[in-house]
């Protein structure tokens, strides 16, 4: 086991700078961001990962996650999208408030719905605003490989394409290599677990990726797993936002089952982590050192999802998991705390 050394829990922010403001959509904004210069090594990112910002609010401040629309290998800045929601408190801030020139507080890159090694093809699924991580994606692989790229992009009509001259550029450039499939609600109706079980056909080898409304994912995810086999490999990415509660609620109370540590595997580490009562599981292994994957630290980004090997659970909040990852035991470290006093052993290597 590998020694621990106690520190503050919470993530950390940072200053970024909006060198510019587009409009992408008549709902939807791009904005480009600009670190630090001493800070610039921080957020190196992958193509696929998000930021999490920190938005002031009446009550306080919020915390939002958006995905990054850039790819590092041909462009210069960080850029993230952000459609415009009814009653949405960050996305309508950034795009009421924010202009060039603004300053906002946002952690480290983080996420998991990154490109797998190896040259295996890529099928994609979006749906709205869901382009953002996947366009970075394919972005990433028709530059920088020879990997055959299908986009299956849903949205209610024409004028609600995000990306739309930058989607038609790829497909002109990559001709050969990227399939662009359009589907329009208002011209086809919405995508139903036969059109992409259609799309699918001549694809079951690809690496899979699914991001928009949570009914087209929780649908696709579905009815893929059930065609290519419950262990083809499927990531989605889901942001939820919480509800309209206090920006800062009170821990939660009331967990009787307080174990003296749980088993933790990172990196093809093991560590064991000491536990006090009440902690969550994230909060016990950040205050003990260990730098596991994290982001929003409120259940809606998805980044310190683990597979719970042995042990209970209860959470707090399931709502970034769908109900494919929560059948396959897998848990949010940041919502977590012991169930019951059974060994709990949480593997990030899953």
């Amino acid at each position: 086991m590998n020694e621990l050394v106690e520190k503050v829990a919470g993530p950390t922010y940072y200053w970024l700078t909006v060198k510019a403001v587009r409009d992408e959509t008549p709902a939807a904004k791009s904005f480009v961001l600009v670190p630090e210069r001493r800070e610039e090594a921080l957020f190196r990112y992958r193509p696929g990962q998000f930021l999490t910002f920190r938005i002031p609010h009446e009550n306080g401040q919020i915390m939002r996650s958006y995905s990054l629309s850039s790819a590092a290998c041909n462009e210069p800045h960080m850029t993230i999208c952000v459609k415009r929601v009814d009653e949405g408190r960050g996305s309508n801030w950034l795009n009421d408030h924010v202009t060039a020139g603004t300053r906002i507080e946002a952690t480290q890159p983080a996420g998991r719905f990154v490109l797998s090694d190896g040259d295996a093809p890529l099928l994609l699924i979006a749906g709205g605003s869901g382009i953002t991580p996947c366009i970075s994606l394919i972005k990433q692989a028709l530059i920088e490989s020879d990997r055959n790229v299908k986009l299956v992009y849903a949205n209610k009509n024409e004028a609600s394409v995000i990306y739309r001259e930058t989607l038609d550029g790829l497909a002109n450039r990559f001709a050969d290599q990227f399939t662009y499939q359009r589907w329009h609600d208002d011209a086809r109706g919405f995508l139903t677990a036969e059109d992409i079980g259609a799309e699918a056909i001549g694809w079951e080898a690809a690496d899979i990726y699914i991001c928009g409304p949570e009914p087209l994912m929780d649908m696709a995810e579905n009815t893929l797993a059930a065609q290519l086999g419950q262990e083809k490999t499927i990531l989605t990415e889901r942001f939820v936002s919480p509800d309209d509660e206090a920006a800062n609620p009170a821990p939660v109370a009331g967990f009787a089952a307080s174990p003296c540590s749980f088993r933790l595997t990172l990196d093809g580490e093991d560590y064991e982590v000491p536990y006090r009562p009440e902690q969550t599981l994230l909060e016990a292994a950040t205050t003990a050192g260990i730098d596991v994957p994290s982001s929003c630290t409120e259940g809606h980004c998805g980044t310190c999802m683990a597979w719970l090997r042995s042990g209970e659970v209860s959470m707090a909040s399931t709502k970034a998991l769908s109900k494919r990852n929560i059948e396959r035991g897998l848990v949010l470290a940041c919502q977590s705390r012991p169930a019951t006093d059974a060994p709990i052993w949480l593997d990030f290597d899953f």
